[in-house]
């Protein structure tokens, strides 16, 4: 490592994906003479990790890059990096033309790349590694994101993320739980599981999904939650179903994003599933785990969709009911099959769309909420007046207000009893 040091900071734009991907970025960069530090604290250097999913994300993330260009011009940044799924969705050459200002552009597959490229620019020398500097966590110690995986072989008809993040590839058993080890030493006491689709893990080494072997060995660790994350419902089977209720330390909580309920919308999708098939999953998560929290997100205004389909999709949560829903309107990416269909929803009507599905979720919600008071469960702190149970996620979710004469420190757990409910979050006493 090089004797000299530089300042830099970083921002993360994006899902918890990235955010992982960024951690690791920033720890690459501890190992090579930089030195973290917050934005405007007089660093050389930013990198921006970033998201091209949607158009909305797209348009954040040239927001972003402008305002940081302004801040290179003014000479208060004299380097800047970008990196992730934006350079990785257009081309390198056209977003120099647009962004001369950029030192450097790195695809999502070429991110190992950063600490040398850095080092040349900045220090005018290359990399050369020495000792191990300390790991830096991105997320609060007691919980973290745990990348399983990377990429997509799904090619849902809306989606670009399989251009951007390249075909499927799952880590190993070994390196999977070695990355939880880690994490688990710095303070983690909750694990996520992520990726582009966790289900899919495996079937790259095995021939099929096993995301429940993974889970099998995860179970084995020192932990109070493995909470898993993006369950693509065609690829739930017996297996995960079981492993899931063998283990306490496996949280009753699942995120399985099912987008809709229309037959004929899912196969436009590419979802791979029907809603009779979908209804047998929900149906079979919740006679071997009855009080399971299932998270989901929908997209509403999809080439198409009928006010039929969405009474269709309102009936839907109310018969099967899910703990937390994201709603998100459709966007129309050019790269996309989807963006071929002709049948397109106005804007307004989309908007009205979420408006109604929400609503009645925000309803459903409030009515489940106020039959759990008088309930004592288990809550992590994840500040002094804030906490979640196993039923909520971090980031995502609603949780838990916390009412206490003690002094709660964020990563401990406690029994509390639920006294009260204010809308997507539940009050307790500690």
């Amino acid at each position: 490592m090089s004797k000299k040091t530089a300042l830099f900071s970083f921002i993360s734009l994006g899902c918890a994906r990235t955010l992982v991907d960024s951690e690791g970025l920033v720890n690459a960069l501890h190992g090579a003479g930089f030195q973290l530090v917050e934005e405007g604290s007089k660093e050389s250097l930013t990198v921006l990790n970033t998201c091209s999913f949607i158009k909305a994300a797209i348009d954040e993330t040239e927001a972003n890059i402008r305002l940081l260009i302004d801040k290179k011009n003014s000479g208060d940044l004299k380097y800047l990096a970008v990196v992730g799924c934006y350079p990785s969705r257009f081309k390198k050459a056209d977003l120099s033309v647009k962004f001369p200002e950029v030192d450097i552009w790195l695809t999502t597959q070429e991110e190992s790349q950063l600490k040398s490229l850095l080092s040349e620019l900045v220090f005018k020398e290359k990399f050369t590694p020495s000792a191990i500097p300390p790991y830096k966590k991105l997320t609060p110690s007691h919980y973290s994101f745990l990348k399983i995986s990377e990429g997509c072989d799904n090619w849902c008809s809306f989606c670009t993320i399989p251009k951007i993040r390249g075909t499927h590839v799952s880590k190993t058993v070994d390196e999977v739980v070695s990355d939880a080890k880690i994490q688990i030493a710095l303070g983690a006491k909750e694990l996520l599981l992520i990726a582009e689709d966790t289900t899919a893990w495996g079937e790259d080494i095995y021939g099929k999904p096993s995301f429940h072997i993974l889970l099998d060995a995860l179970a084995q660790l020192d932990v109070t939650w493995i909470r898993p994350m993006y369950i693509f419902p065609s690829r739930v089977n017996k297996e995960l179903i079981d492993v899931m209720t063998k283990y306490p330390t496996i949280s009753n909580y699942i995120d399985m994003p099912i987008q809709h309920v229309s037959t004929p919308l899912l196969k436009s999708m590419n979802r791979r599933h029907d809603r009779e098939f979908l209804e047998k999953v929900l149906n079979d998560f919740r006679n071997a785990m009855p009080d399971i929290a299932i998270r989901t997100t929908l997209i509403l205004g999809y080439p198409g969709e009928t006010e039929q389909d969405v009474d269709d999709l309102v009936q839907f949560i109310e018969d099967y009911p899910f703990a937390h829903i994201g709603c998100f309107g459709y966007s129309e990416e050019k790269e996309t099959r989807a963006a071929r269909i002709k049948e397109k929803i106005a804007p307004d009507v989309i908007r009205k769309r979420i408006e109604r599905v929400m609503t009645r979720q925000h309803e459903l919600v409030e009515q489940r909420n106020k039959a759990r008071i008088g309930q004592t469960l288990d809550i992590v702190i994840d500040r002094a007046d804030f906490g979640r149970s196993e039923y909520e996620a971090p980031e995502v979710d609603g949780g838990i207000r916390i009412q206490s004469d003690k002094v709660l420190v964020p990563g401990h757990v406690h029994k509390g009893t639920i006294i009260d409910a204010k809308g997507y979050d539940l009050v307790a006493t500690i």
